[in-house]
């Protein structure tokens, strides 16, 4: 196998990558004391091959067992949102006004040809440079709120370096999955 045919079986297998639904690490929630809450928990779990950091938000002093087994099946339910959440985004970008499009083109406005380079394969013609800057997505953070009116915000961000960038495109669901809004944060 020649050199080119490994980067060629690699960039397949990255495209491919995004369909596959990743297995995600469970948190201990044996520090949880549903009587006795604190506002913030947070883990940092496997996600695939990577790592996303969870935290679960409360509002008030207490929950119910009914409620904590809501965010567990919220939580299993994190690979399949995953996915679902990228098809959300797709659609976005393909609206008259979109927050996904305004947010890859910050990084087609603001990086040099050469750090874009380093992120997408500029030489291909088959894809625009958004949709190539899309597929590049990873979701690094989940934050579920099972007392606000919406469930789980999921942060997007593309690497640079090697390092999740700043800027976030984020996705707001209601615990069935229903997406609430899409927004863009730095």
């Amino acid at each position: 196998m020649g050199i080119f045919d490994f980067f060629k079986r690699n960039n397949k297998r990255n495209e491919n990558r995004k369909m596959e639904v990743l297995v995600l690490e469970k948190p201990d929630f044996a520090e949880i004391d549903l009587n006795k809450l604190t506002d913030y928990y947070d883990w940092t779990l496997k996600f695939g091959e990577g790592k996303l950091n969870l935290d679960l938000n409360f509002e008030t002093e207490t929950t119910s067992q009914f409620q904590l087994n809501q965010v567990i099946e919220f939580i299993n339910k994190i690979p399949e949102f995953d996915i679902q959440n990228q098809n959300y985004i797709k659609a976005d970008f393909e609206q008259s006004v979109s927050m996904t499009a305004d947010y890859l083109n910050f990084y087609l406005d603001e990086l040099s040809e050469n750090e874009l380079a380093g992120i997408i394969d500029l030489k291909n013609r088959k894809k625009s440079r958004s949709n190539l800057l899309m597929e590049k997505l990873n979701l690094i953070r989940v934050g579920i709120y099972p007392q606000a009116s919406y469930f789980g915000t999921f942060d997007y961000s593309i690497d640079i370096d090697g390092e999740p960038c700043n800027q976030l495109l984020v996705v707001q669901i209601n615990r069935d999955g229903s997406l609430n809004y899409i927004t863009w944060e730095s």
